[in-house]
C-alpha cells in the first residue's frame, strides 16, 4: 500500500490533480455515507446534501480528462523545462538580432553623418 501513496516522478500536474480531486471526492462520499450510517449526518435541504454533490462533482471533475488539462499542464517536467529553455533561447536570439539591427543603424547614421560634414 505504501508504493500508491509515493507520487510518481513522470506524472504530469494535470495527473495529480486529476488524482487529488477524485480522491477528495471519494473521501467526501465517504465521510458522508458514515455519518448516515451512525445517523451523525442531517439530510437537510439546507446543508445536509453538499458533502454527497461535491463529492460528486469532484470525482467527475477527477474522471474527465480534457477539462483539467486546461487548467494544469499536461506535460512531465523535463518537458516543461525543455519547453522553457526554447522560450529563452528563442527570446535571447531574437533580442541579440534587434541589436544587430540597430548596431548597424548606428554604425550607417554614424557614418552618414560624418560623410555630410
Amino acid at each position: 500500500m505504501i508504493p500508491f501513496v509515493i507520487l510518481d516522478a513522470t506524472m504530469t500536474p494535470a495527473e495529480r490533480a486529476r488524482k487529488i480531486l477524485t480522491g477528495t471526492g471519494m473521501c467526501l462520499l465517504f465521510v458522508f455515507a458514515v455519518g448516515l450510517g451512525s445517523d451523525r449526518y442531517s439530510t437537510s435541504p439546507e446543508i445536509g446534501w453538499i458533502f454527497p454533490f461535491l463529492g460528486i462533482l469532484l470525482i467527475g471533475l477527477g474522471v474527465r480528462k480534457g477539462s483539467i488539462g486546461h487548467q494544469f499542464p499536461d506535460e512531465s517536467d523535463d518537458e516543461m523545462t525543455r519547453r522553457v529553455q526554447d522560450d529563452v533561447e528563442q527570446t535571447e536570439r531574437e533580442k541579440n538580432v534587434g541589436q544587430a539591427w540597430a548596431s548597424l543603424e548606428h554604425h550607417v547614421l554614424k557614418t552618414e553623418i560624418d560623410e555630410s560634414e
